[in-house]
């Protein structure tokens, strides 16, 4: 897994730090909110906070059944800003219900924040040699989209906006 110590971007632009610790290497399960990977799921029901899965590129929510319903986020791994899997995850993921929050983790910065929203990410951990503040910023960039998308229903121009 990635550094889960790093601040968490909310697409809404506040800053929170992250509240989700993983499994440790020796399977001690920690208290409070909990990230699984898909392989530790049958230990959701011992998590006494918050409950999320970390999704990586070998995991896709097309041939793997996730307990959606059960989870409060999902985050979602970018290995490499080349590899575009999980915005077709994310899209995927709202597809079936998810409702909670979905985290890209990983090769994330600036310029791919509205993508990622677009998608039905609602938060981001931002690599760590970027200034998150900055990259703050970035979620402003477009505030009118042409297209529909899983984030927007209708655009302006369908809407008479």
């Amino acid at each position: 897994m990635l550094n889960l110590d790093l601040a968490v971007l909310y697409k809404d632009g506040s800053i929170f730090q992250n509240t989700y610790q993983p499994i440790s290497e020796d399977g001690q399960l920690p208290q409070g909110d909990v990230v699984l990977t898909a392989d530790q799921l049958d230990q959701l029901q011992q998590i006494s906070g918050k409950k999320a899965l970390y999704v990586t590129v070998d995991v896709s929510p097309e041939n793997h059944q996730f307990p959606l319903d059960q989870l409060d986020t999902i985050f979602i791994e970018f290995a490499g800003f080349n590899d575009g899997r999980g915005y077709s995850f994310a899209a995927l993921l709202r597809r079936q219900g998810f409702k909670g929050e979905l985290r890209a983790i990983g090769d994330i910065f600036k310029d791919v924040l509205n993508y990622l929203k677009r998608c039905g990410f609602d938060s981001f951990v931002i690599k760590a040699d970027k200034d998150i503040a900055e990259t703050a910023a970035g979620l402003n960039d477009f505030t009118h989209p042409y297209q529909a998308s899983v984030a927007v229903q209708q655009t302006g121009y369908q809407t008479g906006e």
